[in-house]
């Protein structure tokens, strides 16, 4: 599998993040370049958001299959270091990177106090024409995002 947002990230930050391993995929996100890479010493999820011709901002898929074999959201003890993000519109590239625990407090993963999502936009600087909920949604993301060409 390709990833080359991760690629793209890498030739802009180089070592900034700690020395980049090989990405790993996980085979069930093919569509979203999604694996997992060690950044230094920790492991991180990665994922290339779409962005979508009807809505603003972009669409990324954060799931994985239980033992039965079903979909559901990754449990805030198994979303390793956390997940970058990459999103790319025209001349625009930039970076989430998400902690766990912002996946946790966000309720991306699954927790005692929240039943997690699947999927999920994300909202980056350039994003315009947003509606009251995405505004929000934006400014809680905003802290995690780094627009880097």
């Amino acid at each position: 599998m390709s990833f080359s947002g991760f690629e793209q990230f890498i030739g802009l930050v180089a070592n900034r993040y700690g020395k980049p391993g090989t990405p790993h995929s996980e085979e069930q996100h093919s569509d979203y370049e999604a694996g997992t890479v060690l950044l230094g010493s920790e492991t991180w999820h990665i994922r290339t958001a779409r962005v979508t011709p009807t809505k603003p901002g972009a669409f990324v898929a954060f799931w994985m299959r239980n033992e039965q074999g079903e979909i559901c959201p990754f449990d805030s003890s198994e979303a390793c270091a956390g997940l970058l993000i990459f999103v790319q519109d025209e001349s625009n590239f930039g970076v989430f990177r998400f902690t766990r625990e912002q996946l946790e407090q966000q309720g991306i993963t699954r927790s005692t106090k929240r039943p997690g999502k699947r999927g999920f936009r994300v909202y980056p600087s350039w994003s315009g024409n947003l509606n009251a909920q995405a505004k929000k949604t934006q400014a809680i993301q905003t802290p995690s995002f780094e627009l880097l060409q």
